[in-house]
């Protein structure tokens, strides 16, 4: 969601591939292992003569910024170019993967989900010896989710950095229009999918006008910009 929300507010052509992460876990085949060795998504495969292939969300929504054509998604100033970093940062060190399974509404569905990833990645590991280590590391990160989604003491540490993370980025939007003043950047690509997230998970509470006017304001503002729509940001759950 962060890089198709990139991608929409910078105004790039843009083509998608869905990769199915949980019923087909597509993720763990050799083809997108090859492509990205950590097994998850996204991947942004950026073909200008040459082809670049980067992963990982944060660096990908940088990648998309300092590209030539398109809109403006940096700062103007080298203050706000901190500032902008430190709420990326802040963002992106809330252990969303971890929530969203502890606050799964079918805590059965999930664990299906995370055994058969793990048992996918184990017995990829044997057949491909060559991307062994890297099926390892997907088999590890799935075992994690799977111990800690249910340790309330580690949930809660999450919940405290998060909550440490919106009270950053309240303070930040009391009196500017956006995460860093005037200016749509980077920073309010990744909070605008991070609000959408806790309202999903259900701690819609945090945002609420009572508890951060200022992030709820925020919050309905981007949810009404037409780039919310074209890259499906996602605030409820998928129906299926």
């Amino acid at each position: 969601m962060k890089v198709r929300l990139a991608l929409e507010e910078k105004g790039l052509a843009w083509r998608d591939h869905k990769v199915d992460i949980v019923e087909a876990q597509e993720q763990l085949e050799p083809w997108y292992i090859k492509l990205n060795p950590n097994g998850v998504v996204p991947t942004l495969s950026h073909h200008d003569g040459s082809t670049n292939v980067i992963t990982n969300s944060a660096d990908i929504i940088h990648y998309i910024a300092t590209l030539d054509e398109g809109n403006s998604l940096l700062p103007s100033t080298d203050e706000k170019s901190n500032l902008m970093e430190k709420l990326i940062s802040l963002a992106d060190n809330i252990d969303l993967q971890i929530l969203s399974y502890a606050r799964h509404p079918s805590m059965e569905k999930s664990e299906k989900v995370l055994n058969t990833r793990i048992e996918k990645s184990l017995e990829l590991a044997k057949q491909h010896p060559d991307l062994e280590k890297s099926y390892k590391i997907c088999a590890q990160r799935s075992l994690k989710n799977k111990t800690f989604r249910v340790d309330p003491e580690h949930v809660g540490n999450i919940e405290k950095g998060a909550r440490e993370a919106l009270s950053f980025a309240e303070q930040q939007l009391a009196h500017n229009s956006f995460l860093t003043g005037e200016e749509y950047t980077l920073a309010d690509v990744i909070w605008t999918v991070i609000l959408a997230r806790l309202e999903l998970l259900g701690y819609g509470k945090w945002i609420s006008e009572e508890a951060s006017p200022a992030l709820s304001n925020y919050y309905q503002k981007v949810q009404s910009r037409k780039s919310f729509t074209t890259a499906q940001i996602q605030n409820q759950w998928w129906k299926k």
